[in-house]
């Protein structure tokens, strides 16, 4: 009795507690034994589920949990089956569970677990970047979805408090947002810190959402206009599902950009459909790139987007959907981007003037320049849906290889293989309807008004196919080319596939199908086309009710200076006109204005003009180089220096056909000096027309002396007037121009 009485008082002197059962990290029970094979389940943002391997001896189990700092005293529990759920946490947190087993009363413990560390996950929203201060020398780093989201939402907030002059409440997903009030969110600089994986965000709200712009021209609003580079990284599984009736919807990983916005290095992989729901009460615009929606001066470099992009309207039949795998309208630079659009992926837009390219939708203003785009699935722009009962209107669709359709942006050195199809289409929905509908296709832009153009290489082993009612415009590299610009130069097409142009119906004298090897049509301010050149190995072909155009080089066009076309054994250069003719050429069907200079045609395959309903003056025109060349007293056409060797197949058919080695259709005022021909048919003469057939400059044969014979006459006249001179090129048994002088 005295032992015990003494150690309860030293106990007491010496501060220990007497304690008959508890449990403690030290405790030696031995009557239980820890838990063990502890596990985490159901982890979300805030709450988790922890289960262990029970203990038959155990009645309850005290459940502990701590996080970096603290043991978290006000959420241990006591449960009598193994798991224990813990909710209220904070995203992003490390926490650590221990479990001891314990007896009827706590009468008796084991010792507990070692601390078993959980990972929460983020939220929907992160509360942090990974780190960084947002300035150049310190950007944010972005290295979770969550984060790439808080991004947008301090963006988008800061444009809020903008707009409203408000402070505003920064509360979202019951995770408290702080906002720095000394950074612009919008200015700052930002970078990825690695790959992120975005298949778990099905809400994307584009960073800059460009809302509540009264102008989409003159945005002003809700913009980017800060730095952003991804170092190389890939946003994967990127994806957006739209549907709303916003006037001017952009959809984009960002929406509007601001001048000073640099998005540069950046990768992303995804799937973006949106559908516009807006009525015709307003002019509404879907405006939809896979990196930046609606690029107002900004600067994108070396930025990638491999995926599908679709775009369309319900109910409007005058919305415009402008749809761009780097951007759907730029009014700045895109530089040294890739679009790939695998054989399983699409990009398909419909509007009554839809435009879609593989690099932009809508080129403004600007540059776009050594980007590269790659083909494999399909790219569409239709215009529908088409309202009938309207008196007057009209539809056109626009798509092309890196641009559907530009009026600013000057394009060059940029590379285009097309392994699958780019298609555009505009068609009445019955024939009532007084709307006209047009399509231009280009394996470069559909339509182009810019300054400067050129040095691009195209493959086309696809199909580049316009398809409408009353006109289209195909070519390799532009459709339709309007008044405007520089010219264009160094062009260089390889068809493999086919490139088609096809209309069903006709209304007012103009309308027509031009098709052409580089351009569709094209009508230059100044210049032409130069250095630009086809080798046509499947068709190109041309189809109207009215009139049709198809040429190796163009359709119809003004001034070219040392192209050519060289069409393969089996190709076909083909077109088939009705009431108002057709007319084919080996360089243009039809030379529009100007002259043609130090071109040549080599043609071991087919070329062919026919027409059913053609007679007089509306004529079936076919010639090697040119198939009309027809000048007035004003403007003489003019034909200097070229050549071309018809090993294979030049006919016409129909009522009235004028074919010719040199031009089909000419005139007393069409001058040809120095230019030669060679046809393997002796019913082929070298020009015809109004002038009458003629063999002035035939060639004996078309042997290597036959031709350097030619190329020394031609080279005086080209020589004379600076365009270069021919020489014999040993490989393609025939005569090669060049700029430079021996």
């Amino acid at each position: 009795m005295k032992t015990i009485f003494y150690w309860v008082i030293l106990s007491i002197i010496c501060g220990f507690t007497l304690t008959i059962a508890s449990c403690s990290d030290d405790d030696d029970v031995t009557s239980l034994s820890a838990p063990g094979d502890i596990k985490y389940s159901d982890i979300s943002s805030n709450s988790f589920k922890v289960t262990w391997t029970a203990d038959p001896n155990a009645t309850s189990y005290i459940v502990k949990i701590k996080d970096e700092w603290r043991e978290l005293t006000d959420k241990t529990q006591t449960v009598s089956e193994p798991s224990a759920t813990f909710t209220g946490l904070e995203s992003e947190n490390k926490y650590w569970v221990a479990v001891c087993s314990t007896t009827a009363n706590a009468s008796s413990a084991s010792p507990f677990s070692k601390w078993i560390a959980v990972k929460m996950p983020e939220g929907s929203v992160a509360r942090t970047f990974a780190s960084g201060e947002g300035t150049e020398q310190y950007p944010f780093i972005i290295k979770t979805a969550g984060q790439l989201k808080l991004m947008a939402y301090l963006v988008n907030k800061t444009n809020e408090i903008k707009n409203t002059q408000a402070i505003l409440a920064t509360d979202q997903d019951e995770i408290e947002i702080e906002m720095d009030p000394t950074i612009d969110y919008t200015k700052a600089y930002y970078e990825l810190g690695n790959d992120i994986d975005m298949s778990g965000v099905n809400d994307w709200t584009p960073i800059g959402t460009g809302l509540d712009n009264e102008n989409i021209a003159m945005p002003e609003k809700n913009m980017f206009s800060g730095s952003f580079d991804g170092k190389n990284h890939t946003i994967h599984n990127f994806t957006i599902n739209y549907s709303s009736n916003n006037t001017s919807a952009m959809c984009g990983l960002f929406g509007l950009s601001k001048s000073g916005c640099t998005i540069s290095n950046l990768n992303v992989e995804g799937d973006i459909t949106a559908v516009h729901t807006g009525t015709q009460e307003t002019a509404n615009y879907l405006v939809i790139g896979g990196i930046l929606a609606y690029g107002y001066q900004a600067v994108i470099t070396n930025c990638t987007f491999k995926g599908s992009i679709r775009a369309s309207f319900t109910t409007d039949t005058d919305g415009t959907s402008i749809v761009g795998g780097i951007c759907g309208t730029i009014l700045g630079t895109i530089n040294q981007c890739t679009v790939n659009i695998p054989a399983s992926s699409e990009f398909i837009v419909n509007g009554a003037t839809p435009q879609v390219g593989a690099i932009a939708g809508y080129g403004n203003s600007g540059y776009i320049t050594y980007c590269k785009a790659v083909v494999d699935g399909s790219i569409l722009a239709e215009s529908k849906p088409i309202d009938d009962s309207r008196e007057y209107g009209s539809a056109r669709a626009h798509a092309g290889g890196i641009c559907g359709a530009s009026s600013g942006s000057s394009i060059g050195a940029c590379d285009v293989t097309i392994n699958g199809s780019i298609h555009a289409k505009s068609k009445k929905s019955s024939e009532e309807g007084s709307i006209s509908t047009s399509a231009a296709v280009g394996g470069v832009s559909g339509s182009y008004a810019a300054d400067m153009f050129g040095n691009c290489n195209i493959l086309i082993k696809g199909s580049l196919k316009a398809e409408a009612d009353n006109s289209v415009d195909v070519g390799g590299a532009i459709g339709s080319q309007v008044r405007a610009g520089y010219g264009c130069s160094a062009l260089h097409v390889t068809i493999l596939g086919e490139i088609a142009g096809t209309c069903s119906n006709s209304g007012s004298s103009s309308d027509a199908t031009y098709v052409g090897g580089v351009y569709g049509t094209g009508s230059f301010q100044m210049g032409g086309i130069s250095d630009s050149d086809v080798t046509l190995k499947g068709k190109i072909t041309a189809e109207h009710p009215q009139i049709a155009m198809a040429g190796g080089i163009a359709g119809s066009t003004s001034t070219l200076t040392r192209c050519w076309t060289n069409i393969d054994t089996n190709a076909l250069l083909s077109v088939k006109g009705g009431t108002a003719g057709a007319s084919c050429g080996g360089i243009t069907a039809n030379l529009l204005s100007g002259g043609i200079y130090g071109c040549y045609t080599v043609c071991r395959g087919t070329m062919q003009a026919t027409s059913e309903t053609a007679s007089g003056r509306n004529s079936i025109n076919i010639g090697g180089i040119a198939g009309a060349a027809s000048g007035t007293m004003r403007a003489r056409k003019i034909l200097t220096g070229c050549y071309s060797l018809i090993e294979g197949s030049l006919t016409g058919n129909g009522e009235t056909v004028f074919a010719g080695g040199i031009v089909g259709m000419s005139n007393a005022y069409t001058n040809m000096n120095s230019t030669y021909w060679w046809s393997a048919s002796d019913a082929i003469k070298g020009h015809s027309g109004i002038i009458g057939e003629s063999d002035v400059f035939k060639m004996q044969d078309s042997s290597q002396a036959s031709l350097e014979e030619a190329a020394q006459e031609m080279n005086i006249a080209l020589k004379d007037s600076g365009y270069g001179y021919f020489f014999y090129r040993e490989k393609d048994k025939c005569l090669n121009i060049t700029t430079t002088l021996p």
